[in-house]
């Protein structure tokens, strides 16, 4: 396949449709269409830049050996699902910085040490160029969702990692997450 042209279908501010005009290898036109966080320009389509993170997903670990997990309502099901905190990195941001705030955000709490676990990869390379970095912070302070934004429904919870398996087997877990917990 040979990428002619992207041309931008929507104009939101978190996230765009695209086509991408594209030739196989037999020379016929095809038409394939993503959805990506990025202006067309910066798509990693065009720049062929692959360590550009665009989110963080944050494994909070709390001292007593749990896992702080959420439970987020999401509008593409209309329904909550099992997660990790998570959320995008602003302009500016490095992934530590943006770990940080989105934990704090979404959980209340304050992460005291952080280690990079998988650098920036692809989420769901068939739909968008979207990249998440994970990460592991030990955390501290009280849970609250009271930080969250106005359009997220989170409820803040903690497992033991022992129960991590479990857990996943019986709930609506995100795929990331899961893969995280079933790990533990």
């Amino acid at each position: 396949m040979r990428l002619i042209d992207v041309v931008q279908l929507t104009n939101s501010e978190y996230l765009n449709m695209y086509k991408l005009k594209l030739i196989n290898k037999k020379g016929t036109p095809k038409d394939y269409y993503v959805a990506s966080r990025r202006k067309r320009e910066e798509m990693s389509c065009n720049t062929k830049k692959h360590d550009v993170c665009d989110g963080v997903m944050i494994i909070p670990v709390t001292e007593n050996d749990e896992i702080v997990m959420l439970k987020q309502y999401r509008p593409a099901i209309s329904d909550y699902l099992y997660e990790l905190p998570a959320g995008m990195i602003d302009k500016g941001e490095t992934i530590e910085q943006a770990a940080r705030r989105e934990l704090y955000e979404e959980t209340g709490l304050r992460g005291k040490s952080y280690e990079l676990i998988l650098k920036p990869s692809y989420s769901s390379v068939g739909l968008t160029d979207e990249t998440t970095a994970i990460v592991k912070m030990v955390v501290e302070g009280e849970m609250t969702n009271y930080n969250t934004e106005e359009d997220e429904e989170i409820e803040v919870f903690k497992i033991k990692k022992c129960d991590a398996k479990d857990f996943v087997k019986n709930h609506h877990v995100s795929v990331k997450g899961a893969l995280v917990l079933l790990s533990m």
